[in-house]
């Protein structure tokens, strides 16, 4: 299947951080030329949803390296319900590098075709902001964002970098917060919270956070990481926080040693966090649980129905068991290239907390990478998703229905015409 008319996502300029030019990036300032307006122009009009047709078939582009800004590559997308709006997120990279002077970019939508212009949430100026790991506070009714610093000149595969968070050359976790998702607040270093003193590595996600929603630690915001004490050697821990993101505690660690590596998580039903992570290496998802809402962790296990073709998942909670206009049924979805070669897309759902997975469905043949997960509404969810092959230049969204992915088994809306569907 071929991938719809990529749509020109124009870059724009947002915030005055301390970390951050008023723009895509001083002198790197990508020109609009006449041939570029030209473009502008004559884009395609948006294609109409079609609730049948597969994700792939349904994608809309959301972020467009080189279109008008001066990212080489644009990678690791992530996506979020906040309020009634979608917001996403991605590394805008100068170079095709993991760390290469990566800006955090944002685009909002209202429905999930038609997305805003790309602004930059946070610009690096020379560092590196890496892994957005966004959360909808749904009681503050702002959005928190954490994400990792790495100082000019230092990679993930470093031999040199120091623990803790008190050297020139630590690799660093700031947060900041966002009531509309356009204009976001000062970063603030919170590293000596939010990473143990003998870790080097630490990355949030790259997936969306938890705020906890039922059980005694309702309304907490946990951020879940792998961190390392050298590149490999992962575990998984969080940060997280009762206040609103004024103030956040370390979660412990889990066991080592278990190939464990880049985190998605969602609450578990009870009020806990369930955690399903990369495989260091290929083989089978490795999976943990948090009874305490991220202080402690589980013996880490390989689940036998989660492929890991050593790549990152996407993963989301749909519904609890308790919401009504859903249905009353528990259900989280999960995303993942099917290859090894990072395509062939495929979305799995479960009913029973992330111990079965008996829903599967192709999200279409081509290039899959990275991907996160989102519910928009009773009977709707979101897939947001790489591209690949060379560079990585389009990050695609395509809204799909639940009696799409279950062939008509289930609509993920209320049992009976009767109750109320509106969205939440």
């Amino acid at each position: 299947m071929k991938l719809p008319s990529l749509i020109l996502c124009a870059a724009a300029v947002l915030v005055a951080l301390p970390m951050a030019p008023p723009a895509y990036g001083d002198s790197r300032k990508a020109k609009t030329t006449q041939r570029d307006k030209a473009k502008k122009a004559k884009k395609p009009k948006m294609t109409k949803f079609d609730p049948e047709a597969s994700p792939y078939e349904n994608a809309v582009p959301v972020f467009q390296a080189g279109d008008d800004n001066p990212y080489v590559s644009i990678r690791i997308p992530i996506v979020i319900k906040a309020g009634k709006m979608l917001v996403a997120m991605a590394e805008g990279r100068y170079k095709d590098t993991d760390q290469g002077e990566n800006d955090l970019i944002v685009s909002i939508s209202k429905d999930g075709r038609k997305w805003s212009k790309p602004v930059v949430a946070a610009a690096s100026k020379g560092a590196t902001f890496n892994n957005p790991c966004m959360i909808y506070d749904a009681e503050a009714k702002q959005i928190v964002l954490m994400f990792q610093r790495y100082p000019a000149g230092v990679k993930e595969r470093s031999k040199d970098i120091p623990t803790g968070w008190d050297d020139d050359r630590c690799i660093r976790n700031f947060v900041c917060f966002s009531k509309n998702g356009k204009k976001w607040s000062t970063p603030k270093d919170v590293t000596e919270f939010t990473k143990h003193a003998d870790s080097t590595i630490t990355c949030s996600g790259p997936n969306p956070g938890v705020q906890i929603t039922r059980g005694e630690h309702k309304g907490r915001l946990v951020v879940t990481f792998n961190e390392a004490t050298g590149f490999g050697n992962w575990v998984a821990t969080s940060a997280y926080s009762d206040d609103h993101g004024k103030t956040w505690k370390m979660g412990q660690k889990s066991e080592a040693g278990k190939g464990i590596n880049e985190i998605s998580s969602v609450e578990s039903d009870d009020g806990g966090v369930l955690v399903v992570s990369r495989a260091w290496g290929g083989g089978q998802r490795k999976v943990t649980t948090s009874a305490d809402a991220g202080e402690t962790w589980s013996p880490i296990i390989s689940h036998p129905e989660l492929p890991s073709p050593n790549c990152q998942n996407g993963m989301t909670r749909y519904s609890h068991a308790d919401e009504k206009s859903k249905g009353n049924r528990s259900r989280i979805l999960f995303s993942t290239p099917s290859k090894s070669n990072r395509s062939d897309g495929i979305i799995k759902m479960s009913y029973d907390g992330g111990k079965t997975w008996p829903v599967e469905k192709s999200v279409g043949q081509g290039p899959f990478a990275y991907s996160a997960l989102c519910p928009i509404k009773p009977g709707l969810a979101g897939l947001i998703f790489e591209v690949n092959g060379g560079p990585i230049k389009t990050i695609m969204f395509a809204p799909f229905t639940l009696d799409w992915l279950t062939d008509g088994a289930d609509d993920g809306k209320a049992s009976s015409s009767g109750e109320d569907e509106t969205e939440e």
